[in-house]
């Protein structure tokens, strides 16, 4: 077996000197289809998109982003801005001048806007006599102090306003700014109820959704696109600028709702990408000039690792794959992990050009000592990061596949254009070189030597630490919240807060029932069971988590039937006659009411209700949608169809993603790296047990996670795979070195000696370069990317001493001197 591996490793190292030898004598061919490759992906880069939404998490196919789709289709998005207003009196004459004058400008400077909703403009349904009016709250001014607190009456005893526009206690009011579903792309934009109206002109007898699930696009839809980030965040760009001038300690506002959350992390991506590229870039070249001490060792590795980012980013864009919340981190990352091969072919050719081989043979060398544990090493770390491919959470699969394929062009380029340069580019030796780093090289063969000779005593202590940090382990928990990544005292998360206590609530749940024939809503069967569920729903608490608030159209008919009724608030009921019913929300549309336009379809066989719950961690919203779910089917089940979406069903659907990706990515990182093992080592045995020192840093590194106190989360359940992925490098070039050595001298302790003279400093600069470059995201104002990078970094650091560790010991058990 040691014959063979023998011979199939010299066959592998003469191949890639062969390899060296054709690139010598064509390196301007080389380099020329590397310039073609890497332009063409580059004119790719203005096509770049990105996207922080909740539905990002999602693969277009999956069923509950489908659901999620067709409810957006009907209702339109259940995203808004919502600006909490605290001022000294909400209904001070000042105050509502004030109200008046942020909404007029809201609605006249917004860009996309489709609608303000305050309490300037919310509908009012009074009766005067036998006639319904239904008109803006405050079309009339109060003029008198008596009018002034008549009022405050009407609106603090309004079931629809209380909790939603103005807070229970009437300290707070709310003004929800909707943006546009559709933007035309070339003639203006439309809103959802130009999409609404266009759908009443539909033949009487269609029960047709527009822009459902495989319909042919319409003349006015063929034009049109969905609202797009960057639009988004224009239109939060003109609303924060528009609020600023209106603040006061006497006009507090705060910024809340799902797309102040989204563009916030937009905003803050934007900041994020460059400095964490940038502090990489700085901190490698730092590294190299200190590891090389010449030019020549400095630009090629950077260049090297530059040109493979922006060939992956090029390849996201030709395939309109997004940045997302998890691919943000792929700069900086792949500069940290593809410098490393780069870095160990430049270790071996500068070296031999110091031992006074030619550059053409030390190019040859240098591949054929290296290029085998280069490529293996890659395949490793693609093997890691591939486990992440078929995951349920879209935006970790689109990370997992083009880190891998951003890995594979860095190890392309380093074994083509990159010995191609070496051969085109006058290099000279530089004498320095040898003795740079020889304290450290001595030091780590002194540590290395010492576990050989004592591997016993090191397992000892190794298997002690493993214990006690897969307990630690075991105890993680999982955690899902994107508001709390922003820091303590974060104006998003301020807002989030107040709009919690005072609102109860700040995000929701929808619900879609469905009848199969028109004009059911219209029965008091229907209308009876939205009202029950309403409140059922409301009476819904589990643990710390309750609903605040449940709405529908029942409420808007039970709001006409009082005004109807001498505005008597015992008359605050559902009529029970059918043909009542339908009367009073006739009278109602003509009396210019539009507000069911949100609430049901113009057929009357589909109709929503929202329920509202404080955003909190997506892993507390399953037991309560549970309970809501068991309370409409039970209500509905008789009368027709009961779905469950909105914003809340995605974030607690992605938590069961996370839990799910994380178990998938390390159970398939762990065999692919460990198959990979066995098959380059050659024996079962050496392969499962060179996984030991990759393995302990992983479960090392999830101990420390639950002694800081910091959960799973979207960010940091990708640790393990990653870093196993990358352990695995350093773990392959001592395991195949050791082998390479102890098969010319049969000494184990002289294999360790001579492993970690000739790789022992590739090891630790890449080990110090992956660790700075992934402690690069601590100075991120977002939680979830500093918890990653510290927790990521700490990891490799015990992966590097492992190695340095763990392996010489096992090797001293597998191989005793003699």
């Amino acid at each position: 077996m040691r014959e063979n591996m023998k011979k199939w490793l010299e066959q592998a190292e003469s191949g890639f000197e062969s390899w060296g030898q054709w690139v010598i004598r064509r390196p301007w061919w080389v380099l020329g289809t590397f310039v073609l490759f890497f332009g063409v992906l580059l004119t790719q880069l203005p096509k770049l998109q990105m996207d922080t939404s909740t539905e990002g998490f999602f693969h277009p196919n999956d069923p509950v982003l489908i659901e999620y789709e067709r409810f957006k289709e009907r209702f339109g998005s259940d995203k808004a801005v919502v600006l909490m207003i605290r001022p000294d009196d909400v209904f001070a004459q000042e105050t509502l001048q004030a109200l008046t004058s942020l909404h007029r400008e809201l609605e006249k400077k917004l860009p996309y806007l489709d609608e303000v909703v305050s309490l300037v403009n919310t509908t009012s349904v009074r009766g005067e006599a036998e006639e319904l009016i239904v008109e803006e709250l405050l079309v009339e001014w109060p003029k008198s102090e008596q009018a002034r607190q008549a009022l405050k009456d009407r609106v603090l005893t309004n079931p629809i306003y209380r909790d939603q526009l103005i807070s229970a206690d009437g300290s707070l009011t709310a003004m929800v700014v909707r943006p546009m579903v559709m933007v035309l792309n070339e003639l203006a934009s439309f809103s959802q109820k130009d999409l609404l109206d266009f759908e009443e002109s539909l033949p009487g007898n269609s029960d047709m959704d527009i822009f459902s699930i495989g319909d042919t696009p319409t003349d006015l839809t063929a034009n049109a696109h969905e609202l797009t980030l960057a639009e988004e965040s224009q239109l939060m760009n003109v609303l924060k600028s528009i609020t600023q001038r209106y603040r006061s300690e006497n006009f507090q506002i705060y910024l809340g709702g799902v797309i102040t959350m989204e563009t916030t992390i937009h905003a803050s991506m934007l900041e994020n990408m460059p400095q964490f590229t940038m502090t990489a870039l700085i901190l490698i070249a730092v590294l190299l000039a200190l590891v090389f001490r010449r030019i020549s060792g400095v630009l090629l590795p950077l260049l090297t690792v530059v040109v493979s980012l922006i060939s992956t980013v090029g390849l996201m864009a030709t395939t309109n794959t997004p940045f997302t919340i998890i691919s943000q981190i792929l700069p900086s990352f792949l500069l940290a992990v593809s410098i490393g091969y780069s870095v160990h072919l430049l270790t071996i050719f500068y070296q031999q050009l110091q031992l006074g081989k030619s550059k053409q043979a030390a190019i040859v060398e240098a591949l054929g000592h290296s290029g085998l544990a280069i490529l293996i090493t890659s395949l490793t770390t693609a093997g890691g990061l591939l486990s992440f491919a078929g995951v349920g959470l879209a935006p970790v699969g689109d990370l997992g596949r083009f880190s891998a394929v951003g890995v594979l062009l860095a190890v392309f380029f380093t074994l083509a254009p990159l010995p191609a340069l070496l051969a085109v580019l006058p290099i000279r030796t530089n004498q320095q070189t040898q003795t740079v780093i020889a304290q450290q090289d001595s030091l780590m063969v002194r540590i290395g030597l010492y576990s050989i000779r004592h591997p016993r005593r090191i397992l000892l202590v190794s298997s002690a630490v493993l214990g006690i940090s897969f307990f630690s382990a075991l105890q993680l928990e999982f955690n899902h919240n994107p508001i709390a990544w922003m820091p303590e005292g974060h104006d998003l998360r301020v807002a989030n807060e107040a709009i919690n206590t005072e609102m109860k609530g700040a995000s929701v749940a929808e619900v879609v029932v469905r009848a199969s024939e028109k004009n059911a809503l219209k029965s008091w069967e229907w209308m009876n069971a939205l009202d029950q569920f309403n409140r059922e729903a409301e009476a819904t608490a589990v643990g710390a988590l309750a609903v605040g608030k449940s709405t529908s159209i029942a409420d808007t008919l039970k709001q006409i039937h009082q005004a109807l009724n001498e505005n008597r608030a015992d008359f605050y009921a559902i009529p029970k006659d059918p043909e009542l019913i339908a009367q009073e929300l006739l009278l109602f549309e003509n009396s210019g009411g539009d507000d069911l336009e949100r609430l049901v379809n113009p057929l009357y066989t589909i109709a929503r209700i929202t329920v509202k719950m404080p955003w909190l961690n997506a892993n507390q919203y399953a037991p309560v949608l549970q309970e809501l779910r068991t309370k409409g089917e039970k209500i509905f089940g008789s009368l027709g169809e009961f779905h469950l979406t909105g914003m809340i069903v995605l974030l607690a659907e992605t938590m069961v993603l996370m839990i799910d990706s994380m178990l998938q990515s390390y159970l398939i990182a762990g065999l692919v790296i460990t198959l990979l093992m066995i098959l380059l080592l050659g024996r079962l045995r050496l392969g499962l047990i060179s996984m030991i020192p990759n393995f302990l840093p992983i479960v090392l590194g999830l101990g420390v996670m639950h002694w800081a106190g910091l959960p799973l989360d979207l960010m940091s359940i990708l640790v393990g795979s990653i870093a196993l992925g990358l352990a695995v490098d350093d773990t392959i070039h001592f395991f195949h070195n050791f082998q390479r050595y102890f098969h010319e001298t049969g000494d184990p302790e002289e294999s360790v000696r001579q492993t970690l003279n000739t790789t022992g400093r590739a090891l630790l600069f890449t080990s110090v370069v992956l660790s700075i470059g992934f402690f690069s995201y601590t100075i991120s104002e977002m939680n979830n990317l500093l918890s990653f990078g510290l927790i990521t970094g700490l990891t490799i650091i015990f992966a590097f001493l492992a190695d340095l560790l763990v392996a010489p010991a096992l090797m001293g058990l597998l191989h005793p001197k003699k």
